[in-house]
């Protein structure tokens, strides 16, 4: 409804900005096509407006298509004599190609249309004899090409009962438009009924169904199919209340047409629900008494019921009692298994602390042997082969680092990117553990947060480690409290 609305505000705008009757012309007429199955009075409003520009026209084109308009709207909302009377004073042997393709299509529609609503046995086959002819007289001016075609030629097999032409013909058209048209919802709702004299109720159903959703969003207010498939759902599936909906969403769109023949052919079938209703009731009430009786025997059922019951809560209150006990001492043992956790965890740091004096110390060892030897080349040679820890020493180190860690804190990686934002994420490359960035922040997770301490850790310079610690809280999520967030994940250490 929002969608058609724009629509319409858009033509109403082309119409307040121009004072070229052509424009306005052309605008009015798409205004008229909006309204055609959506609303009666607004329809004949933008029509009468068409005709004061046509008035004085020498296009007899224009003049034709504005009369060929009223006479549509005319028997679209039930007004079949008037529309006959404007059509039958129309020559089409004036009109051009495109407009006569108008003028059949109204007079076909507008006799089909009549014939539903007249007698079966005695004026139907006249109007219906008409329709056809028209209809007829508009396939040869229809351009083979368009859905329109293949559509009006579905029509003329259904009315000859051929059944598998006409599903054939219809299924093309809808591969062809689209669901919020007025043409798909005719062609779903024809195929429906070309299923339904083909015996297929599924089939049926399934196309009332579609023709009843594409008359939703098209939108359009003269829909036939959702008054079919609430009588469908009434008598095939007995389902009252989906059927009874579906009725008043028909009838509250009739009025909003303000189509009075839809108004009486829903009051009509409204009351076939209305009488269903009333037998439901009146068994519903012969099921009552016996749901009284069966209500008294299970009051008598549930009142030993409750004796026995009463029984069983003063063996459960013992049970209660000793589950009570049961939690109090794995209250216990999950407060000394924390208390267990956080002096691993003061272990653990209190190792990599040591680990980092030692390092110093080694550092230190060949500036004090410069000192207080004389021969400093030996030295140096001797320190860099005995104390510095050669490049194999250090990755066996940071991977026995990393495992350990790994083992206390196994969720520890994907704990620490949820802190980072989506598309910033660390993860180690093909064969790592861990990166340095990781590394670091695994101290820093372990309560070592000094830089020079996680520098001589990791064999870094102090600034490398400040550079690292800078670049990977830019990636956080929230950069203020990154670290404090940092210590406050794995909580809980792995067996």
């Amino acid at each position: 409804m929002q969608v058609k609305q724009q629509r319409i505000d858009s033509l109403l705008h082309i119409v307040s900005k121009t004072h070229i009757p052509a424009d306005r012309l052309a605008a009015y007429n798409e205004l008229y096509n909006e309204y055609l199955a959506f609303n009666f009075d607004s329809t004949m409003t933008y029509v009468a407006k068409a005709e004061e520009i046509v008035t004085n026209s020498d296009s007899y084109d224009d003049i034709a298509q504005v009369k060929i308009h009223r006479a549509l709207s005319l028997a679209t909302s039930g007004h079949f004599s008037h529309a006959v009377s404007i059509l039958e004073g129309i020559d089409s042997k004036r009109l051009s190609v495109s407009i006569r393709e108008e003028y059949y299509a109204a007079c076909e529609w507008t006799y089909g249309v009549w014939a539903e609503y007249s007698d079966k046995h005695t004026i139907a086959p006249e109007f219906t004899a008409k329709s056809l002819l028209y209809l007829d007289s508009l396939i040869n001016v229809t351009d083979k090409k368009t859905a329109e075609y293949s559509y009006r030629i579905a029509e003329k097999s259904l009315r000859e009962k051929k059944y598998d032409d006409a599903e054939l013909n219809y299924l093309a058209v809808l591969e062809r438009v689209p669901l919020n048209s007025r043409l798909y919802a005719q062609a779903a709702y024809a195929l429906a009924l070309t299923y339904k004299e083909l015996g297929n109720k599924a089939k049926y159903k399934e196309w009332l169904i579609n023709a009843a959703i594409s008359d939703q969003m098209t939108p359009l207010k003269e829909n036939l199919a959702l008054q079919q498939l609430a009588l469908f759902l009434k008598t095939e599936e007995g389902d009252l209340p989906r059927a009874n909906y579906y009725l008043k969403i028909a009838l509250d769109d009739a009025i909003f047409y303000n189509n009075r023949l839809r108004m009486l052919e829903i009051a009509e079938k409204i009351p076939e629900i209305t009488n269903v209703y009333q037998d439901t009731i009146e068994r519903n009430n012969k099921h009552l008494k016996i749901y009284i009786l069966l209500i008294g025997l299970l009051l008598i059922f549930i009142g030993v019921a409750v004796l026995y019951i009463r029984r069983q809560h003063k063996n459960v209150s013992k049970s209660r009692d000793k589950l009570e006990e049961l939690n109090k001492k794995q209250n216990e043992l999950n407060l000394r298994l924390s208390q267990t956790n956080k002096t691993r965890e003061q272990y653990v740091s209190l190792f990599m602390d040591l680990c980092a004096a030692y390092i110093e110390k080694l550092n230190r060892f060949p500036m004090i042997l410069k000192l207080k030897v004389k021969q400093l080349s030996d030295v140096n040679s001797v320190a860099d082969k005995y104390v510095r820890p050669t490049e194999t020493e250090t990755k066996e180190m940071f991977f026995n680092f990393d495992s350990a860690f790994l083992r206390l804190y196994p969720d520890y990686i994907n704990q620490f990117n949820s802190l980072l934002q989506e598309d910033k994420q660390i993860s180690p490359k093909k064969g790592e553990l861990l990166n340095t960035d990781l590394r670091i922040y695994a101290l820093v997770r372990m309560g070592i947060t000094d830089s020079n301490k996680i520098a001589t850790l990791l064999f870094l310079s102090p600034q490398t480690i400040f550079n690292h610690r800078t670049q990977v809280r830019n990636r956080a999520i929230r950069r203020d409290s990154f670290e404090n967030d940092v210590m406050e994940i794995c909580p809980v250490i792995s067996e």
